[in-house]
């Protein structure tokens, strides 16, 4: 192939990394492993959850360390927020910086914004020093394919879980992200995308799913996640210390008439396009670790037409009138920030706080979420792999 070709003219160049066990396949390989044979390897960028997705959400990588010589080791999701930033020193001195890791298709993955923060400081050392090293993406399918949802985050809500401008669910690949920060913001670094297909298999099959972290651990789970994530900033389960994080939620509190008034409410939203599934759940850590849940398994019939973001805002709205005094958003440090609570980094935007709150009428946000996306689409066309 052509871009194999192209690579192995890097044979030699001092190289790094991000990378984690979501980029393995090639030649039943680690790629960190395939490339080593290439480039000169000199260091890994740790994202948050470690290289084997051994560690939870929110947990420090700053204990972790492998046996691979003389390669340096970057954590990039330690105890600090500083943490999140690579040293300018692993950057200076290096050829290529690679990207190759699997994306989930939503802005709160935190993967592709450590991957832009270190686009970001290429783009300071290129200004400081007139060059920077070659950005190399090797591009992966998109698991949830070019469907978008949501609407842009608000800067005033950017955070680790959500760079500006972007949408719930973006509707691009790792390539297509990145290019688009890299043009959108200006940054003017080198990037340079291999296609799909190279490194990766073009489609993703539930067959060859490796878990990017520990708790998307299918294909399917994907499919819910740019919605479904929201519940980390209340005090629902979103699933955590189950099988099926995500696609099962709910909580001890979700009983009696109340509950019956949801289950109905539900079933009329989204007629025909997902399946609830009532059941009682144990999570064995996290939220009401060992402490029984009555709650739901979210299953999608219809992953082209169901829109997971506002099912997960419709739901949030209905739990917060029905059990006002159980309910509630959690308060506290969340992903380094702690001026701000979870829901607002997450949901991103003021209109649809107000919405959580019962400012806008259910056929509002439709009309509001519609245009947003058919903004971002128009944006995002060039952006396309």
């Amino acid at each position: 192939m052509k871009f194999l070709k192209n690579i192995q003219k890097l044979n030699g160049c001092q190289a790094g990394i991000l990378t984690n066990q979501s980029a393995f396949g090639y030649l039943g390989k680690y790629h960190f492993q395939t490339y080593s044979e290439i480039f000169n390897l000199k260091t890994i960028f740790l994202p948050e959850h470690g290289l084997f997705a051994e560690l939870q959400d929110q947990v420090s990588g700053d204990e972790l360390s492998y046996l691979f010589g003389d390669m340096q080791i970057v954590n990039l999701y330690g105890k600090e927020e500083s943490s999140l930033v690579p040293p300018k020193e692993s950057l200076k001195n290096l050829d290529v910086v690679i990207i190759d890791i699997k994306d989930v298709g939503s802005r709160y993955y935190t993967f592709l914004t450590t991957a832009y923060y270190i686009l970001e400081e290429l783009s300071k050392l290129k200004k400081e020093t007139g060059k920077s090293p070659v950005f190399l993406v090797i591009d992966c399918p998109n698991p949830i394919g070019t469907k978008v949802e949501g609407s842009p985050l608000q800067e005033t809500y950017q955070s680790f879980v959500g760079v500006k401008s972007v949408l719930h669910r973006h509707g691009l690949t790792p390539g297509g992200l990145l290019t688009y920060y890299n043009e959108t913001f200006h940054l003017n670094v080198d990037v340079v995308v291999v296609p799909v297909g190279v490194f990766h298999p073009t489609k993703v099959t539930s067959f060859e799913w490796v878990p990017p972290s520990p708790n998307i651990p299918t294909q399917n789970t994907c499919y819910v996640y740019p919605g479904m994530c929201l519940l980390e900033g209340t005090n629902l389960s979103e699933g955590r210390g189950t099988t099926k994080p995500f696609e099962t939620f709910g909580a001890p509190y979700l009983l009696g008439k109340e509950k019956l008034e949801l289950d109905k409410r539900l079933l009329s939203h989204q007629k025909g396009r997902f399946l609830l599934r009532n059941l009682r759940f144990l999570p064995t850590f996290h939220k009401y670790a060992g402490i029984i849940c009555e709650g739901y398994q979210l299953m999608v019939l219809k992953p082209k037409q169901f829109h997971s973001l506002y099912f997960t805002l419709y739901f949030l709205k209905q739990v917060h009138e029905l059990f006002p005094k159980q309910f509630e958003f959690l308060k506290g440090v969340y992903e380094f920030r702690s001026d701000r609570p979870a829901i607002e980094l997450l949901a991103g935007d003021s209109y649809l706080l107000d919405y959580l709150h019962g400012k806008h009428s259910d056929s509002d946000l439709e009309r509001y979420l519609e245009e947003n996306e058919t903004v971002w689409n128009k944006a995002i066309k060039p952006f396309r792999y």
